[in-house]
């Protein structure tokens, strides 16, 4: 069982503290023009007659004469266009290097040392009715700017905005170029050291990493608030004021940079909590597996009682419950009376009951939104009127569905409406889907609102403050940041057909998102079908691929024998469903694997440690596991096979075989 979100809050916040307490004053101190900043293995020099920063980690230099700029409606300026630069120290741990210039805004940079791998910095300018839609608190653009200091497999990770049309994670070689959204690393796979820069604030911009690599370094790094992803047709939204703020960015540098992509997530959490939940992480089933479209009320009930009768008692269940979920088209399917006595009957097994919702799309035609009034709001509104619309005033379309505006007031009277609705029948679930419609830039009701994340931020409070902790909040297609709303995100997009395509699709984003568990409470690999024709090997992986990542959902039609037959085999194995009731993503071994998934992954499990094997390949694989490389310290095991309960001993490595299409997971015990 996954220990509640308090207590783990107490120990991690009690070791950060023993971690960094030899580090907790840094010191900040002036010889000629350059500023020193440093604490723990981070050292800061601001050179303030040009206004640019060198980076160090452990007195090796890796970032040189990075800068901050910004593009307001007038034109791009950079930091180091001003004449003089002077510091304050605002805080124990914080600096203001104030830079000023004839005809141009007063610039801050904001230095905040409260780690000893990573510094945090944030741009600010003060004005007169200033506007902007790009703000880089961190730019290079010189050769050699960004060097890892080896160049043994250098890596840049690619993040996506959202997982949205299939889109991969892609760790691609460092001598590339593209645009990472809210966080990116760049590394080396054989020695591990890397450097990540990213994101901790998430309430105005969306934030891009845009690089260029050569020489196994970077010429180009640009960290900045102001992207679009390639579901937007409006550019970036301005942000106006007499004083105006970037992202806070993170930028760390560690030995392994696994570990610093970890500590990324948790200055996160500094900023803005994640979404608590004291309960286990989600076992159960949805709809959206086999049945889909045709899922109504007899299946339903039927689902309900054959995991109360064959699986419950068979150990597929936590905390002695199963979430029986109701995907889309249960609007279309379902009586009201239908739906009061689907929650009622999962209630009366000691189940909780699941619905679906899209809060920001609507899946009408442009042509029909004109006479489609907006449910909830007394004939009040129509669809034409809370459809979000472009610079040019059309209606914006993705996956089929127009984009709501979150901000406006039909939005809102919609969604209370059917979250109203939800929890009087008394849904414990609600999976929301089709997130990043309501992130989308283009023109809100709201005047205050400016870019697609304040009108995405304001959508999602809304939808938040009316559950009020009285449903399990699942996001499906959504944004990767901002995380709080939700208890659990789908690591990756649509995988319920279990082939093995599938599961390396969404390993893909097990691979290199695996951190995000330090963002959600869980993470979702979306649905596992065993029946129905799905090859053993392939609904072996699938399960091993929900154990690895964390949300454990069934979606087999449980009418049929074929889809009870695959359930019951592959959902009642009591090792691994032990494995999946941590809830703790495992960790790629190696990331040197382009857009493709990794095959090795591992977990330490408080004195076990648990080791993943895929085979995503249609021919036989044999995997050699080093033990020290995985992370486990020197010594003998006793290794377990989870599946089929074999035992070996190991002493330093195991040699695995994998048939095609296969997945293993052990547990490995040291020997005392």
């Amino acid at each position: 069982m996954k220990a509640p979100w308090f207590i783990r809050f107490l120990f991690a916040a009690i070791f950060l503290s023993l971690a960094q307490s030899p580090h907790a004053n840094p010191s900040f101190q002036q010889t000629g023009h350059k500023l020193v900043m440093s604490n723990g293995n981070v050292r800061l020099e601001y050179d303030l007659s040009a206004g640019t920063t060198d980076f160090y980690w452990n007195n090796a230099k890796k970032i040189s004469a990075f800068y901050s700029a910004i593009t307001f409606n007038t034109g791009h300026v950079k930091g180091i266009s001003y004449t003089s630069w002077n510091y304050s120290v605002a805080a124990s741990n914080q600096v203001i290097v104030t830079a000023t210039g004839t005809n141009l805004p007063v610039m801050k940079q904001y230095f905040t040392l409260d780690q000893p791998d990573s510094f945090l910095i944030r741009v600010e300018a003060i004005g007169s009715h200033l506007k902007a839609n790009w703000m880089g608190p961190l730019v290079v653009d010189a050769a050699g700017g960004v060097t890892l200091g080896v160049t043994n497999d250098n890596r840049a990770l690619v993040v996506p905005f959202d997982n949205d049309g299939f889109v991969r994670y892609d760790a691609m070689p460092i001598n590339n170029s593209a645009t990472s959204y809210e966080v990116g690393a760049f590394y080396d796979n054989t020695s591990r050291n890397g450097l990540v820069v990213g994101s901790v604030t998430h309430d105005t911009w969306k934030t891009g990493i845009f690089f260029a690599g050569t020489n196994n370094g970077l010429e180009v790094l640009n960290v900045f608030g102001g992207a679009t992803n390639s579901a937007d047709v409006s550019p970036h939204g301005f942000v106006s004021g007499d004083t105006i703020s970037s992202p806070t960015i993170f930028a760390g540098f560690g030995n392994d940079w696994r570990v610093t992509m970890q500590h990324f997530a948790v200055e996160n959490t500094n900023f803005a909590p994640r979404l608590p939940w004291t309960n286990g992480v989600p076992f159960g089933w949805n709809s959206w597996g086999v049945l889909q479209k045709k899922i109504n009320y007899t299946s339903a009930i039927a689902v309900s009682d054959y995991f109360f009768t064959n699986l419950m008692p068979a150990n597929f269940e936590n905390d002695g419950t199963v979430y029986i979920n109701l995907d889309a088209f249960w609007d279309n399917n379902f009586s009201s009376a239908q739906l009061q006595d689907f929650v009622n009957h999962c209630h009366a097994h000691g189940q909780k009951a699941g619905v679906y919702w899209g809060p920001f799309a609507w899946f009408g035609s442009a042509a029909r939104a004109a006479n489609s009034f907006v449910e909830g709001t007394t004939n009040m509104w129509h669809y034409s009127d809370i459809l979000l619309r472009d610079d040019n005033g059309n209606f914006q379309k993705r996956d089929g569905g127009l984009a709501i505006d979150p901000t406006h007031p039909g939005a809102r009277t919609r969604n209370h409406y059917y979250i109203n609705l939800f929890t009087n029948y008394g849904f414990d679930f609600v999976k929301i889907d089709f997130l990043s419609h309501g992130a989308l830039e283009g023109k809100h009701y709201d005047p205050a609102v400016t870019t697609g994340i304040q009108a995405y931020n304001q959508g999602m409070q809304f939808l938040l403050d009316e559950i009020n902790g009285r449903m399990f909040i699942s996001e499906s297609i959504a944004p990767l940041f901002p995380y709080q709303y939700s208890h659990s995100r789908r690591i990756a997009c649509d995988a319920q057909g279990s082939r093995i395509t599938d599961t390396e699709y969404t390993m893909n984003a097990v691979s290199y998102g695996w951190w995000l568990d330090g963002l959600y409470e869980f993470n979702d690999p979306d649905l596992m079908v065993f029946g129905h024709g799905i090859d053993t090997n392939e609904a072996q992986s699938r399960l091993i691929c929900g154990a690895v990542t964390g949300v454990l959902l069934n979606g087999d039609d449980l009418t049929s024998v074929s889809g009870q037959t695959g359930a019951h085999t592959f959902l009642t194995n009591a090792a691994i469903n032990a494995v999946a009731r941590s809830a703790k993503t495992f960790m790629p071994v190696e990331a040197n694997t382009g857009s493709r998934a990794a095959n090795l992954f591992v977990r330490n499990d408080n004195g076990s440690w648990c080791i993943a094997i895929f085979n995503y390949d249609s021919t036989v694989t044999n995997q050699m596991v080093d033990f020290s490389r995985a992370g486990l310290p020197d010594g003998k095991y006793i290794v377990t096979n989870l599946w089929g309960g074999t035992v070996s001993t190991n002493n330093g490595s195991m040699a695995v075989q994998l048939a095609a299409k296969q997945a293993r997971i052990f547990r490995l015990v040291k020997v005392r």
